[in-house]
């Protein structure tokens, strides 16, 4: 027992570390525990496992707080089922398939597809109108009737300006995929150390 509850503890301070270092928080598992609940319904009903991988957080949690207040290492307070849950939630946050980063890749992808539905819906129809004789006229067939008909010139409408509204949610899409992509970067980093 004394063996697993140390490497608990070690891949429980990876862990920890890990979630410091990419909340830009002191608090590591615990800031990441209140991450979930500040978006606990919207993640319990988007994301697969969330409740699970909430519950078990706040057990290993919970257990890492008994190995450093309350109980010795040689204790049987850490199963190897633990162990192994925390590895494989180790894991996942590496290659961001963790409950917040699936999340945020759901908003992403919401976001986007909103603001797509919006270009398409906000699309101006393209309807020739007539314009001064200024410009080039169009190709003419030639005309057997007598009187000369005159050319009629056309112009293809001005692009509406951009909506207000549709270019903040592409600014927030392109601030979230930075933060991703920031994040990524970090998790390189660390794991070349």
């Amino acid at each position: 027992m004394r063996d697993l509850n140390i490497d608990f503890m070690d891949l429980y301070k990876r862990t920890d570390r890990f979630m410091k270092d990419a909340y830009s928080s002191s608090e590591g598992v615990s800031e990441y525990i209140r991450s979930m609940e500040s978006c606990y319904y919207k993640g319990s009903s988007s994301v697969q496992g969330w409740k699970s991988d909430y519950d078990n957080l706040k057990h290993v949690r919970w257990i890492r707080n008994q190995l450093a207040h309350e109980v010795s290492y040689d204790s049987d307070i850490c199963s190897s089922d633990d162990y192994e849950w925390l590895d494989d939630f180790y894991k996942r946050l590496f290659s961001t398939n963790d409950p917040l980063a699936m999340l945020r890749k759901m908003e992403i992808k919401a976001v986007s597809e909103r603001a797509e539905k919006r270009q398409l819906e906000n699309r101006p129809q393209q309807v020739p109108r007539a314009v001064s004789p200024s410009q080039q006229p169009m190709q003419q067939e030639p005309s057997h009737d007598s009187r000369q008909k005159k050319p009629v010139y056309y112009e293809q409408p001005m692009h509406q300006k951009t909506n207000v509204k549709q270019s903040s949610g592409c600014f927030c899409a392109f601030i979230i995929m930075l933060m991703l992509s920031v994040s990524i970067v970090i998790l390189v980093y660390l794991l070349s150390k």
